[in-house]
């Protein structure tokens, strides 16, 4: 992958965060300084993680590629971009809960593990196209935590509409990227 590829790669994994962040602050109308911060911080530690997580999954079980393993790739990142295009359609209050703090305990947990999710999926991809992880991994933390930043500093003046348009953007660039890596020779 070309740094330009892993850069694109990094901004779309981080498309979620940025979408469930506006929401977040949509939702708690005026979040604290330690709302932001828990947010931002375990956005972009989580995406960072994860794709190390899929990757070394790959290399333990000693898991080999060729032709399958880019195949296999490809529609691991073609899938997930169709699931965050579709996620777009969804009403931000759907992706919420209105049990406490969201920022806090096992809300936050599962908000960041499921905003991260898909880059355990593209670390298995980049593990079987045997490419390396740790620029991708950092650059998708750190992306997501300025992202989720932005997402939950401005949310309410941006508003929930750009949610929408984010997962519809990153969804796309996952699908091409996944459509050129296991379809296209």
């Amino acid at each position: 992958m070309t740094l330009w590829e892993i850069f694109l790669v990094s901004l779309s994994l981080g498309a979620d965060a940025l979408a469930v962040s506006v929401s977040l602050s949509v939702f708690l109308k005026n979040p604290t300084s330690r709302q932001k911060f828990r947010v931002f911080f375990h956005f972009g530690l989580f995406q960072f993680l994860f794709p190390l997580i899929g990757y070394y999954l790959v290399v333990f079980w000693n898991i080999k590629s060729g032709y399958w393993g880019k195949l296999i790739a490809g529609a691991i990142l073609v899938f997930l971009g169709i699931k965050m295009f579709l996620e777009g359609f969804k009403e931000e209050e759907e992706k919420l809960s209105s049990k406490g703090d969201l920022t806090k305990g096992l809300s936050l947990i599962l908000f960041s593990a499921g905003v991260s999710i898909d880059a355990m999926s593209v670390g298995v991809s980049m593990a079987l196209l045997k490419q390396g992880i740790w620029l991708l991994a950092t650059l998708a933390g750190i992306l997501t935590a300025i992202m989720s930043y932005f997402g939950i500093t401005f949310g309410r003046i941006i508003g929930s509409r750009l949610g929408k348009y984010t997962e519809f953007a990153g969804g796309l660039v996952l699908i091409l990227l996944g459509l050129k890596i296991g379809f296209i020779k």
